[in-house]
């Protein structure tokens, strides 16, 4: 079969037929005649391993724009950084735990203050320190 021949059957021209031939795509006999059977086969092999190298491509387009996304956050982290919009997390919960403990402090020293205001005995002084503790032990068990 000839090269326009083949063409026809393939939806190619007949240059592209000669030029898979040249390159080994396509058998063909040393008169450059192609078998009908062997170049289907052989261009249908072709084809596929097209498709898979653009399915790899495609992957690998994929992973070039994830990379690019985790470039364009990271130098925005860094230019945040910059300008002074972040915080470090570790002052800040160092800065909340100490205002936590003051805080804790300040609840706990309720019950005796307003006893000495209002004249508490030691029952009721005992009674107030017990319901302030326990709304606090409520509050750090819903965490």
């Amino acid at each position: 079969m000839t090269a326009g021949e083949l063409g026809d059957w393939l939806g190619l021209t007949a240059n592209r037929v000669h030029a898979l031939g040249r390159d080994g795509v396509l058998p063909r006999s040393p008169e450059k005649r192609y078998p009908l059977r062997a170049s289907v086969a052989a261009y249908c092999d072709h084809a596929r391993s097209l498709a898979k190298g653009k399915a790899a491509d495609n992957a690998l387009a994929e992973e070039k724009v994830r990379l690019a996304r985790e470039q364009a956050d990271k130098i925005a982290l860094q230019n945040a950084a910059a300008r002074g919009e972040l915080l470090d997390s570790r002052e800040v919960a160092n800065e909340w735990r100490s205002v936590v403990v003051d805080l804790r402090a300040a609840i706990l020293a309720v019950p005796s203050r307003v006893a000495s205001r209002l004249g508490f005995d030691r029952k009721e002084t005992a009674a107030l320190d017990s319901e302030i503790r326990d709304a606090m032990e409520a509050i750090a068990d819903d965490r």
